[in-house]
């Protein structure tokens, strides 16, 4: 496991999240964004420019476009766009007061623009998925694009608020899932009051069903999380996880889901009921987390663990089937993927530890042999390492090979570190 390649410090460059690969399928070219400044929030005015690197040849930087719909934890959804990974780029922007997504052909230099800006592809490219930027824009700043403020969709809950496909061939836009939809699945008294929205959606490999997380911020400013797959129509709703707590997680295969979250136990599903919330569980919370010893970003404890419910977990699509891995080995919430070439090996990171020089720890966990190896450790901004400027690793595999990339602060500007991952296992 070497470090292989590093973008130059003529820039801030990354990524984005952890759910798409910057690595076209011959591994031969990085996408990546440069911004020139790294210590901030974007603006509606900031530019962000799209390029790639010819790595194995140099570090010369090659621009393709511009964007004007981007952030730090999720970028502009860049990635080469399927089936082949190769010559055509998927990325949202801001064009005539709207939030779309581009596919951009480097080679011709033509682009086909989408009606909404997209979350997550098939890796046919037939379609995407996407949800309401503009309304996510008043609620989840860290994770939305700025330059649009459509008031008429500040609002805690629209029933009309949800998930939508679009058919790349015809351009079609159609709903798939509303907010509506999902509140009247076991209503819980925790939903009432509350902002309600949709995020996190990914497809799974075989592209037949997705997931994503139907989540609230409840009246005592917690958020309460809730796991579903479904169809590509949106058919066959099923409610994977109804514990509240869900954060990260991937597709290990079109069958299976990994991710940070809590299984239900009798003290976390007090969640669910407002008043239980309100006149007892807050009041203990102060005497709970100095007793508990840890927490999913600083590590747990056995014993927070065992409270919380929280840890990696393997779902298994349509059942009732969840294993959680070791909290012994994997106590902390992170970012995970797989590599292509072993289903077995999950790369995964931890956020800036404040008990330890603000370090990020990139890990490889072997699910067959149950261990792990850490293969670098970074360092990170200490004034950015909390807020929606910070630079989590998010580690993303290859679509093919064993590469692993992720963005760091590690040099005091935003850079993209590339990895060779070699052997079959930890």
């Amino acid at each position: 496991m070497k470090r292989v390649f590093e973008t130059p410090d003529n820039g801030n460059y990354f990524f984005g999240y952890y759910d798409k690969s910057p690595l076209d399928v011959e591994n031969q070219k990085l996408l990546a964004c440069r911004s020139n400044f790294f210590d901030r929030t974007p603006e509606s005015d900031d530019v962000l420019e799209i390029g790639y690197f010819d790595w194995k040849i140099s570090d010369k930087f090659h621009k393709l476009a511009d964007t004007r719909a981007w952030n730090w934890q999720q970028g502009c959804m860049l990635q080469w766009f399927g089936p082949r990974y190769q010559g055509k780029i998927i990325y949202n922007d801001r064009v005539d007061g709207r939030f779309v997504a581009i596919i951009l052909d480097v080679v011709t230099n033509t682009k086909v623009q989408l009606p909404m800006a997209y979350y997550s592809a098939s890796t046919k490219g037939d379609f995407v998925l996407c949800i309401d930027n503009e309304r996510h824009a008043w609620y989840r700043g860290a994770y939305s694009y700025m330059g649009i403020q459509n008031e008429s969709k500040r609002k805690d809950y629209m029933e009309n608020d949800g998930v939508w496909r679009i058919d790349v061939s015809t351009n079609n836009l159609e709903q798939i899932i509303t907010l509506k939809q999902l509140v009247e699945i076991k209503k819980l008294s925790n939903m009432v009051s509350a902002v309600h929205y949709v995020e996190h959606l990914m497809v799974a490999p075989d592209n037949k069903r997705f997931v994503f997380m139907h989540r609230w911020i409840t009246e005592d400013s917690g958020i309460y999380s809730r796991l579903y797959t479904a169809n590509i129509d949106g058919s066959e709703l099923y409610l994977l996880n109804d514990s509240g707590r869900m954060s990260h997680y991937c597709w290990r295969n079109s069958n299976e889901i990994v991710g940070w979250g809590g299984l239900s136990n009798p003290i976390n599903s007090l969640r669910k009921y407002k008043a239980i919330v309100k006149f007892f569980v807050k009041p203990l919370l102060p005497f709970y987390k100095k007793i508990a010893g840890g927490n999913s970003v600083d590590g747990n404890t056995l014993f927070s663990s065992m409270v919380s419910g929280d840890s990696y977990i393997v779902f298994t699509d349509k059942t009732n089937i969840k294993e959680r891995l070791p909290v012994s080995i994997l106590s902390k919430d992170g970012h995970p993927s797989f590599l292509s070439q072993n289903k077995n090996l999950m790369v995964t990171d931890t956020y800036p530890d404040l008990n330890n020089d603000c370090k990020e720890t990139l890990l490889l966990y072997d699910l067959a042999k149950r261990t792990s190896v850490v293969i670098d450790t970074l360092n990170h901004n200490n004034e950015l390492a909390r807020g929606g400027s910070r630079c989590d690793l998010h580690p993303k595999c290859s679509t093919v090979g064993g590469y692993v990339s992720i963005d760091t602060l590690n040099d005091g500007y935003r850079a993209i570190y590339l990895y060779k991952i070699e052997g079959k296992g930890v």
